[in-house]
């Protein structure tokens, strides 16, 4: 983990104007997480190119009573509170139904219990410049920053590659999100400046600097969704269903990973429609990473800007990812000629359009990127250049 500099003030007033008479034993710092490349593969063992970012979801907890977990978040002006011998039940200490936000602190909680991890009760404020459902990965941060705070006050340990998997299982078992580790690792493993390569079978990583010419832009239309509410589990279920029927012909097929689009093509005809769209999308995102990868290594800006473009054309058109509004803001980022490329981040129809522009026409290409959105929609989109940031960690 790293050691960062600092709470911020509403932190502090959060954490005081809930728990009267308490003070916080530990701070954490996590942050939202953009994929450049690679959506949708980290849960069929594909490769992906991530950052980590200046919007951030900052935490203060305190030691509580033994089975009690209170939580406040300002951001959402709601709290609640729940036992952790009732995990499994998913209500809150009165037995009404969890809100659906509480289910991120009580999926740490019950992941870390299902591998022996000692929990006891806290009292947490937590708060954040990272929107929720707005596809940067404020979930992920949210799980980490809990994690980090039970592993401090606990003062046990586990590894950050443990830390990713409790995060993994919170929002598959406990969350029913089928999701896979790409964001909770960035989260975790991030370096300032750097892009993040990670290997989603073998846990291989590197770290590339982002050429100083490029920034990225954060273009968010004016809608949200709930991941496990979208059509997120159904899509990659389509995935999963491919590999399987082809692995029953070719025993070293376990995930669409090992799939090439030409032996893709082969199953086409026992393949459903949606089958065949969005494991071809998979495949040949999984392609398009590696040669992200491979530019970025050598600066070549407009190849990874070009990638970018495929991603969002393949997303929208074969795994069926998109929207009006996604489109439109697509549409009016890459009509500025600052812009390198741009695709979609985000699991459902909604999250935000993400913007490689070249660094010196970032301030035009807010300006009019959000006056075209507007123009085409009717909407006001919320538009923001982005500085990389290091992985998750106590405030000190």
């Amino acid at each position: 983990m790293h050691a960062l500099m600092g709470p911020p003030r509403p932190l502090l007033d959060a954490f005081r104007h809930a728990y009267p008479g308490y003070s916080p034993d530990v701070f954490v710092r996590a942050p939202g997480c953009i994929n450049l490349l690679g959506e949708h593969v980290d849960n069929h063992d594909g490769i992906v190119l991530n950052v980590a970012i200046n919007r951030e979801i900052w935490l203060a907890a305190a030691y509580g009573s033994a089975d009690l977990v209170r939580v406040y978040t300002p951001d959402l002006d709601a709290s609640t509170a729940l036992l952790l011998k009732r995990l499994d039940e998913r209500v809150d200490v009165v037995g009404d139904d969890l809100p659906r936000w509480a289910y991120y602190p009580a999926g740490i909680a019950w992941a870390l219990q299902k591998r022996g991890m000692r929990v006891n009760g806290i009292n947490v404020a937590f708060l954040g410049s990272v929107l929720m459902r707005a596809g940067l990965s404020s979930a992920a941060a949210v799980e980490m920053a809990f994690a980090i705070a039970w592993q401090a006050l606990e003062s046990w340990r586990l590894d950050p590659g443990d830390l990713v998997q409790v995060g993994h299982t919170a929002e598959r078992d406990y969350m029913g999100v089928s999701s896979g580790i790409q964001a909770q690792f960035t989260c975790l493993n991030a370096r300032e400046g750097h892009a993040l390569w990670l290997d989603c079978r073998t846990l291989e990583n590197g770290h590339m600097l982002l050429p100083p010419p490029a920034r990225i832009v954060v273009c968010e239309p004016s809608t949200r969704r709930e991941l496990v509410s979208s059509h997120s589990n159904g899509r990659a279920q389509d995935g999963h269903d491919t590999a399987r029927t082809i692995g029953l012909m070719d025993r070293e097929v376990t995930t669409l990973r090992d799939v090439s689009l030409d032996r893709l093509k082969d199953f086409e005809s026992v393949l459903t429609e949606n089958q065949f769209r969005r494991s071809r999308h998979v495949v040949t995102e999984i392609a398009r990473v590696r040669q992200g990868i491979k530019a970025l290594e050598v600066g070549d800006l407009e190849h990874v800007g070009e990638l970018m473009n495929q991603s969002y054309w393949s997303a929208r058109d074969d795994y069926g990812n998109s929207s009006d509004a996604l489109d439109a803001m697509w549409q009016a980022a890459t009509a500025h000629p600052g812009c390198y490329g741009a695709r979609y981040s985000g699991s459902g129809e909604a999250g935000a359009v993400v913007a490689l522009v070249d660094a010196d026409a970032v301030d035009d290409f807010v300006a009019q990127t959000a006056a075209q959105y507007e123009q085409s929609t009717g909407q006001q989109g919320c538009l923001f250049a982005v500085e990389l940031v290091r992985g998750a960690g106590i405030l000190l």
